[in-house]
C-alpha cells in the first residue's frame, strides 16, 4: 500500500545480522534510529516489537561505543586494533543519529569521533587512491554537517578539486553541506546529466575500482546516497520516485539488498521518503 512498505524485509534483514563489527553495528543503528518513529506503522511478520528493536539499538550503541581507539576512530572488530577511516565515520553517523533520536550516547565518544572526522586526511594510509581519499573525506563532511558542523569551505574545495569526473555519491554526500552557495544547482545539473533512466526507474553508477572494498561501495548504496540528497534538496525532483522504484526493483528474492552497508543506507532514504511524502 506504500512505498515504504516494502523495504520492511531490509529491517528484518538488519535485526537478525550477526556479525559484531564496527560496520555492522553502525548499520543497523542507522536504519533502526531513522524508522523508529514509524515502526509502529509497519505490521510486517517476524518484524520484532519497536521496543525489542530499541533494546537491540541500546546494546548495539554501547557495544559500538567500547571499540573506539584512543585516537577516536574505530576498528572493525575490536578496540586496539588499527582504526579504518570509512568505519570511524559510519560509526560517528550512526551515533550521531542516535543522540539526534532521544537514544543515550557517551558525550566523549561522540566529540572524540568528531574530532577525528574533522582531520580524517591525518589518518589515511599512504596506499588510499585519490578517489578513495574523496568518497571518505565528503562523508565525513556530510556527517560533521549532521552533528551541526557544516565547513562550507572544505565542502567546496573538495568538489572543486574532483572537477567533472566526481564521483556521484561524493557530490550527494557533500550537496547538503554546500546548498544555497554556488555548487547547489552545479550539482543538481551533474546528477541529472549522470543519472541513467528508463520510463520508471533511475540509477547513478560510479566506479572505484579496485580500492571499492576499502568503503564498502557498491552502485545500490550510491542510488540510496544520492536519493536520500534528493529528497532533501530537490524533493520535487521525478528522479526521487524513479530512483526509489528502481531500488525496490534491485532487491532479491528475499526481499533486502546484498549487504548491511546497502540495506542500512535504503532504509536511511526510505525514511526520509517516508517523511517527506508519506506522513499521513
Amino acid at each position: 500500500s506504500t512505498a515504504i512498505a516494502s523495504l520492511t524485509d531490509a529491517l528484518l534483514y538488519l535485526s537478525d545480522y550477526r556479525y559484531e563489527n564496527s560496520d555492522a553495528f553502525a548499520s543497523r543503528i542507522i536504519a533502526i534510529v531513522s524508522l523508529d518513529d514509524i515502526l509502529t506503522a509497519f505490521d510486517a511478520e517476524g518484524l520484532p516489537s519497536p521496543d525489542e528493536l530499541r533494546s537491540v539499538i541500546n546494546n548495539d550503541i554501547n557495544r559500538l561505543s567500547s571499540m573506539q581507539n584512543n585516537d577516536g576512530g574505530f576498528p572493525y572488530w575490536r578496540r586496539g586494533r588499527e582504526s579504518i577511516p570509512y568505519n570511524t565515520v559510519q560509526a560517528t553517523h550512526a551515533l550521531v543519529l542516535a543522540k539526534q533520536e532521544g537514544n543515550a550516547v557517551d558525550e566523549q565518544v561522540l566529540e572524540d569521533a568528531k574530532f577525528y572526522l574533522a582531520n580524517i586526511e591525518d589518518f589515511y594510509p599512504d596506499w588510499y587512491h585519490e578517489s578513495t581519499r574523496r568518497s571518505i573525506s565528503a562523508y565525513a563532511l556530510h556527517v560533521r554537517f549532521l552533528a551541526g558542523d557544516r565547513d562550507i569551505y572544505k565542502a567546496t574545495s573538495l568538489y572543486k578539486r574532483a572537477g567533472g569526473d566526481i564521483e556521484l555519491d561524493v557530490a550527494a554526500w557533500l550537496w547538503p553541506v554546500v546548498a544555497n552557495t554556488e555548487l547547489d544547482n552545479a550539482i543538481e545539473l551533474l546528477l541529472n546529466n549522470r543519472v541513467t533512466e528508463t520510463p520508471d526507474a533511475a540509477t547513478f553508477a560510479t566506479s572505484y575500482g579496485e580500492q571499492a572494498y576499502v568503503f564498502l561501495h557498491s552502485d545500490r548504496r550510491t542510488d540510496a546516497i544520492v536519493l536520500d540528497a534528493l529528497i532533501a534538496q530537490r524533493p520535487d525532483s521525478d528522479l526521487v520516485t524513479k530512483t526509489l522504484t528502481g531500488l525496490l526493483a534491485a532487491r532479491d528474492h528475499y526481499g533486502h539488498w546484498r549487504n548491511a552497508q546497502e540495506n542500512s543506507f535504503v532504509l536511511l532514504a526510505g525514511s526520509a521518503y517516508f517523511h517527506r511524502f508519506e506522513s499521513v
